[in-house]
């Protein structure tokens, strides 16, 4: 009887938001849910705070169910919100999917692509692709998160974006991995610094040195330990005494003195022009190289829209290989 009851409230719970189901809550509700936090999704939605509390409100009146726990500094998810969160984010990626799919039989191509980029691709070399793509296809939208390598394979693992475009490679079963370019880790100093005046310099005089570094899980670091242990060596030898969450604070703290550091020549390559950071070459240390890819999820089909875009990659890619 219990076992019955229950089956009905969900069954009238689901009928019920089916007639007022409003996407834009569905998305809202996510966002709180991910940044446990009101106005920091007022913020990355570009809506007002009480917009944001008033589609929560319409959510739980509509399912007459709490599904935030309010305190003072955050937001939780209460059970009901657990489970909520789960189908909400399976109702938005297959509204995705539907309108992208649709849009093969429209005149062009519209819809939008989630994409999610490590902090050298996502600051570096996509944006100029994204404006290319637009130029082509004006009518699709695109999203992109930048996080660190590692968040980036947990968004494609988990369909919260179709591609990535990361700095090294995480060995998963469910990924498929593409080479799209090649980087170079460097270390760089600011011009006046006693060492950019050497031409080269042993690995054991930037020991003494003071150093500033991303975070555990940049794709950055990962391929740093990589080469240090080739020779012996490891992060942890070093003087850190600075973490940084981006590539843009590291070049700026380097440029204030505070430490060397291992950059992306890539990031580095317009300072580096200008003079204003100096490379140093290390005496028996071969050159840093990375591989950045392009990483999709094994087991689902990419909509047409995300086909497309990695269509125009590889065409890029081809492109520089033969000029």
């Amino acid at each position: 009887m219990q076992l019955k009851r229950k089956s009905y409230n969900i069954l009238a719970v689901v009928q019920k938001l089916s007639l007022q189901i409003d996407f834009r809550y569905l998305e809202t509700f996510c966002r709180v849910a991910e940044l446990k936090s009101f106005s920091k999704a007022a913020e990355d939605l570009y809506l007002t705070q009480p917009t944001v509390s008033g589609h929560i409100l319409s959510l739980e009146k509509s399912l007459s169910l709490r599904l935030f726990d309010r305190t003072s500094k955050e937001v939780h998810l209460t059970k009901a919100g657990e489970i909520f969160l789960k189908y909400a984010l399976k109702i938005l990626f297959f509204r995705k999917d539907l309108l992208n799919a649709l849009s093969e039989f429209s005149h062009g191509m519209k819809g939008e692509i989630s994409l999610g980029a490590s902090t050298i691709p996502g600051e570096y070399l996509l944006p100029k692709l994204m404006g290319d793509f637009k130029k082509e296809h004006p009518n699709v939208f695109i999203s992109i998160k930048i996080a660190d390598t590692k968040e980036i394979v947990q968004y494609v693992l988990q369909d919260k974006v179709e591609l990535g475009i990361i700095g090294a490679k995480i060995t998963q079963p469910s990924l498929r991995y593409e080479k799209y370019e090649e980087d170079e880790i460097i270390v760089v100093a600011p011009p006046d610094h006693p060492l950019a005046r050497k031409r080269r310099v042993q690995i054991e005089e930037l020991l003494k040195e003071p150093w500033i570094i991303r975070e555990e899980g940049s794709g950055t670091q990962m391929a740093v330990e990589k080469a240090l242990k080739k020779k012996g060596k490891s992060l942890k030898q070093f003087n850190l005494v600075m973490e940084m969450g981006s590539t843009s604070s590291v070049k700026e703290g380097v440029k204030a003195g505070l430490g060397l550091a291992f950059l992306s020549q890539k990031a580095a390559e317009e300072e580096l022009n200008r003079g204003i950071l100096c490379k140093i070459d290390v005496e028996g240390m071969d050159p840093v190289g990375r591989q950045i890819y392009i990483v999709s999820h094994r087991g689902r089909t990419l909509s047409p829209i995300g086909m497309k875009f990695l269509q125009f990659i590889r065409t890029q890619m081809e492109s520089k290989i033969n000029s």
